[in-house]
């Protein structure tokens, strides 16, 4: 490599690196402090193209009005290789999670690159790209593409397959190397079949056989055993486990993936997902289609269920072929349960909006929009019962959440970014904290994934005599010994410690985090009743002054209102699950 050149890095992997001036395209190139030896003065790292969130909303819908346009070309194309005449909507269920997923995740990275290059014109660049094969980053389902498009071989593969695409033009030398696979990622994306499940599946299914044609498949509820089993004895319908994909028989590419999509075109980008769609694939949609067919019968479900109820297996291979076939073939009705409190919140969600559109009908924790008829404003699926205040409890716990370094799937959260800011604020809410609450009462909970961000080492760092809880512990035994519980992002967390009556504070920072106009109207009644703070000074401060006054503030008649009414919305409580469910089920 020449001297006096500058080196574009697209990921962590050390090979890549070379040794003049490293420019970094983003903060996901960190990882496990690999950054620890690093110069200051050797490296930058390139500004995020979707910090600017008003461009982040308008190439959404971007990609929203793509998805429409390449799903219809692609449901014939698939129709026309597997000799079939399937519907849209049997596409959407089977193909819909991975469509959404690769579109918005070559976008992102197409877009960081445009941005990098607008950003450096008048500077020489070269790059190494790894040779890797094709057919060692090609999944087999759509389960080991969503591990796979989280690992740095896979994202490094892509962004040379953008920087090599000719009608870019991204004027860059390239140096190509051998692979060397330091990540060793194969370990993300094994999945291995349940026997355990599949004997239980079995078994039930030889049960209702002999006793009743079941009317109802229900797998994943979220409701917890105790109404499952109340399902049960209600239609005689037993739950079904998920089983898991094996190792799938085809290992070759077929030559179909050299074809290109017939798509009418509007721009370069376009260009690239008209060229390579079909290249990145996962096997399960194409060669071994009729292989998963077969699979997906050998689950012991039922054949032909007249509703379908799930709160989770969409974006599973078998589940979503299954649930499809039974939708195209038997007219089998589905009912979706909301299963994370993202949704209804946010000001945009990916696969909020791909439920809401396969679905018959959708089962909210509270919410509802005006325009879609399909949601019930159910209430809390999940059996939470409410926990009785202990005065006596003297933690604050600190919840914090975790998000992948590379972008996938969206939300009006998602950035790299985001998340990384997001750490670096509740540094500075643990700053603001009374030295001595930090010092005897707080527990930091951190999510029990980790994507190399090292946050357990930083926050211990910077606050050796806090305690750090990995994300292992059941949140319920936190929950219960908890003084208060602060909650530093708007998710499922704190919708279930409001809907438990527990003391809670919640901060986030809504600059980032884009929410609904009905969740910002609705989180100004949390934050008259200084529940809700949408900036860490505020939030540390409240904490501080009412540290020993927890249980008067959160009994005073402002927040008990506050809380009823938010709960009202997006946590309702409801006494009857079953026999609302069984409403729902009588009239479709």
């Amino acid at each position: 490599m020449k001297k006096n050149k500058n080196i574009l890095i697209t990921t962590s992997l050390k090979q890549t690196w070379g040794k003049n001036k490293l420019f970094f395209l983003g903060y996901w190139c960190q990882n496990r402090g690999n950054f620890k030896n690093l110069k200051r003065n050797n490296y930058e790292i390139s500004k995020y193209n979707w910090d600017d969130r008003k461009k982040f909303l308008e190439d959404y819908k971007y990609l929203n009005k793509l998805y429409s346009k390449v799903l219809n070309n692609l449901s014939i194309f698939l129709n026309n290789v597997h000799n079939v005449n399937y519907s849209l909507r049997y596409w959407k269920i089977l193909i819909g999670p991975w469509l959404i997923t690769f579109l918005q995740i070559s976008f992102e990275r197409y877009t960081n690159l445009s941005f990098f290059f607008k950003n450096q014109k008048n500077k020489n660049f070269e790059t190494i790209i790894l040779k890797i094969r094709s057919e060692k980053i090609l999944p087999n389902t759509y389960e080991e593409f969503s591990r796979l498009i989280l690992s740095d071989t896979w994202n490094h593969y892509f962004y040379s397959q953008l920087i090599e695409y000719k009608k870019f033009n991204f004027k860059i030398n390239k140096n190509y190397k051998k692979f060397n696979n330091e990540e060793k990622f194969e370990e993300y994306i094994e999945n291995k079949k349940s026997k355990k499940n599949i004997l239980y599946n079995f078994t039930v299914n030889l049960i209702e056989s002999l006793f009743t044609k079941p009317k109802l498949l229900f797998s994943e509820s979220y409701l917890g055993y105790k109404y499952d089993i109340r399902l049960v004895f209600k239609y005689f319908n037993f739950p079904r486990l998920s089983v898991g994909t094996s190792t799938t028989p085809n290992n070759k590419k077929t030559n179909l993936r050299n074809k290109k999509m017939n798509i009418k075109t509007m721009n370069v980008f376009e260009e690239f997902i008209k060229d390579h769609l079909i290249e990145f694939m996962p096997k399960s949609f194409l060669e071994n289609y009729v292989f998963i067919g077969k699979q997906s019968k050998n689950m012991f479900w039922p054949k032909s269920p007249k509703i379908i109820f799930t709160s989770h297996f969409m974006t599973k291979t078998l589940q979503s072929r299954y649930t499809a076939d039974c939708i195209e073939t038997q007219n089998t009705k589905l009912i979706l349960g909301q299963h994370g409190g993202v949704y209804g919140q946010y000001l945009f969600s990916s696969m909020e909006n791909y439920e809401l559109d396969i679905c018959d009908k959708y089962l909210s924790w509270g919410w509802k929009y005006k325009n879609n008829k399909k949601i019930i404003p159910f209430g809390m699926i999940k059996d939470l019962k409410e926990i009785q205040y202990n005065n006596k409890n003297s933690n604050l716990l600190m919840i914090l959440r975790s998000q992948p370094r590379y972008t996938h799937r969206l939300n009006s959260y998602s950035g790299t970014n985001q998340i990384r800011r997001y750490y670096l604020e509740n540094i500075n809410l643990c700053k603001n904290l009374d030295k001595n609450i930090v010092k005897n009462d707080l527990i930091i909970r951190l999510h029990s994934r980790k994507f190399g961000w090292d946050e357990d080492k930083f926050f211990k760092k910077k606050f050796e005599s806090a305690k750090i809880d990995l994300g292992y512990k059941k949140i319920q035994e936190l929950f219960s010994s908890a003084k208060l519980v602060l909650h530093t992002y708007i998710g499922t967390g704190y919708l279930e410690t409001l809907y438990q009556n527990i003391p809670t504070v919640i901060y986030a920072n809504l600059n980032d985090c884009l929410l609904n106009k009905q969740t910002l109207d609705s989180l100004k009644f949390l934050k008259k009743a200084k529940i809700f703070h949408d900036d860490y000074k505020s939030a540390a401060k409240f904490i501080n002054s009412n540290w020993n006054n927890i249980n008067e503030w959160w009994n005073s008649d402002i927040c008990k209102k506050a809380r009823k009414k938010y709960c009202s919305y997006y946590a309702k409580d409801n006494r009857h699950k079953i026999a609302s469910l069984n409403h729902i089920i009588k009239s479709i």
